[in-house]
């Protein structure tokens, strides 16, 4: 396949030699690097396939749980593929359409993804759409200079609503997690240690652009 074309859904199995790149790229997968066994290691990024597979991941020693890497050692199994492409170390290559690159690349990682472009170069890559970056005028727009867990938050699936005076928020994430954000003593009920969590940037965000009731209860135009 030429290196020109553009791979799609449709034929992404023909997506030249490697499929495990491709399934790297169009599978199904959660990369996560804040959490469970991955939680402040250097290097370890958890794995979560379609099947309700968890992989740990060590990209230090270049090592997989998975069994495909066990009996192929001296091989890159797709989620240690997956893991490169979705903190940006490696490129998503030209010839895969975005249409065809999974919805949830990139999201829970503090890496950018990046896309080749046609000079040989790299640029980042917008996860929704998988475009060059060129936020829009809005406030979950990524821009290539804010700070990881800002990107998360912006870029997240996350719920935000009012709980009760003064300025305790319930915030509802992808992952199905419910935690309590109190955005006046600058708290979250999340295990993230971090001084400002992803989810109290979020609820900052969806006050500030009145999507939600300020810390008085009181509603944005009121």
């Amino acid at each position: 396949m030429a290196t020109t074309e553009t791979t799609t859904k449709i034929d992404v199995e023909e997506a030249g030699p490697d499929k495990r790149t491709v399934a790297a790229l169009t599978e199904v997968m959660t990369v996560l690097d804040s959490i469970g066994r991955a939680r402040d290691a250097l290097g370890l990024f958890l794995v979560n396939s379609s099947s309700g597979s968890e992989y740990l991941v060590d990209t230090s020693q270049g090592t997989c749980e998975c069994p495909w890497q066990q009996y192929n050692p001296r091989q890159e199994c797709k989620h240690r593929k997956r893991v490169a492409f979705a903190t940006g170390e490696r490129p998503i290559p030209e010839w895969i359409g975005a249409d065809a690159l999974d919805d949830q690349f990139g999201m829970h990682v503090d890496g950018e993804p990046r896309r080749a472009v046609a000079d040989g170069s790299a640029a980042q890559a917008r996860v929704d759409d998988g475009s060059v970056t060129d936020p829009a005028e809005d406030p979950f727009a990524v821009h290539s200079e804010d700070e990881p867990r800002t990107k998360r938050a912006q870029r997240e699936s996350i719920d935000v609503a009012f709980l009760e005076q003064p300025g305790v928020y319930e915030v509802h994430s992808a992952s199905d997690s419910r935690y309590e954000v109190d955005v006046l003593e600058e708290t979250c009920t999340c295990p993230d240690t971090a001084d400002r969590c992803k989810h109290l940037r979020r609820v900052d965000i969806e006050i500030r652009e009145g999507l939600v009731p300020r810390p008085d209860g009181k509603l944005p135009d009121a």
